[in-house]
Protein backbone atom coordinates (compact mmCIF):
# COMPACT_ATOMS: atom_id res chain seq x y z
CA UNK A 1 0.00 0.00 0.00
CA UNK A 2 1.69 3.77 -0.94
CA UNK A 3 2.14 6.03 1.67
CA UNK A 4 -0.07 8.85 1.98
CA UNK A 5 1.34 12.24 2.16
CA UNK A 6 -1.03 15.14 4.47
CA UNK A 7 0.56 18.59 4.90
CA UNK A 8 -0.06 20.13 7.95
CA UNK A 9 1.60 23.39 9.68
CA UNK A 10 4.30 22.92 11.76
CA UNK A 11 2.41 24.46 14.62
CA UNK A 12 -0.32 22.03 14.25
CA UNK A 13 1.57 19.45 14.43
CA UNK A 14 3.73 20.62 17.59
CA UNK A 15 0.03 21.19 19.43
CA UNK A 16 -1.22 17.61 18.46
CA UNK A 17 2.26 16.22 20.02
CA UNK A 18 1.83 18.21 23.21
CA UNK A 19 -1.44 16.49 23.85
CA UNK A 20 -0.29 13.06 24.30
CA UNK A 21 0.78 11.18 27.29
CA UNK A 22 4.64 11.47 27.87
CA UNK A 23 4.58 7.80 27.24
CA UNK A 24 3.04 7.40 24.08
CA UNK A 25 5.14 10.63 22.95
CA UNK A 26 8.09 8.73 23.85
CA UNK A 27 7.19 5.77 22.04
CA UNK A 28 6.64 7.98 18.59
CA UNK A 29 9.96 9.23 19.08
CA UNK A 30 11.80 6.07 19.36
CA UNK A 31 10.08 4.38 16.59
CA UNK A 32 10.59 7.86 14.25
CA UNK A 33 13.92 8.74 15.07
CA UNK A 34 15.75 5.54 16.34
CA UNK A 35 17.31 3.02 13.80
CA UNK A 36 18.73 -0.18 14.95
CA UNK A 37 22.61 -0.10 13.80
CA UNK A 38 24.94 -2.80 15.21
CA UNK A 39 27.67 -1.01 13.38
CA UNK A 40 30.45 0.12 15.43
CA UNK A 41 30.42 4.65 16.09
CA UNK A 42 32.85 5.64 13.81
CA UNK A 43 35.38 8.34 14.99
CA UNK A 44 32.68 11.15 13.72
CA UNK A 45 30.34 9.67 15.29
CA UNK A 46 31.88 9.34 18.56
CA UNK A 47 32.93 12.92 18.33
CA UNK A 48 29.43 14.15 17.84
CA UNK A 49 27.70 11.76 20.57
CA UNK A 50 30.66 13.51 23.29
CA UNK A 51 29.62 16.66 22.00
CA UNK A 52 25.88 16.16 22.85
CA UNK A 53 26.20 14.38 26.23
CA UNK A 54 28.59 17.85 26.93
CA UNK A 55 25.41 19.94 25.91
CA UNK A 56 23.09 17.98 27.88
CA UNK A 57 24.92 17.86 31.13
CA UNK A 58 25.19 21.68 30.56
CA UNK A 59 21.35 21.93 30.29
CA UNK A 60 22.04 23.01 26.56
CA UNK A 61 18.83 21.75 24.97
CA UNK A 62 15.63 22.43 23.42
CA UNK A 63 13.26 22.69 26.08
CA UNK A 64 10.05 21.25 24.58
CA UNK A 65 7.67 23.98 26.12
CA UNK A 66 9.15 26.26 24.19
CA UNK A 67 8.50 25.13 20.65
CA UNK A 68 6.11 27.09 18.99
Amino acid sequence: MPAKTVKLPQDTIVQMLKALPEDVLQDIFWKTFTETDSAPLTEDERVRLSIAEKEFEKGDTVNWNDLR
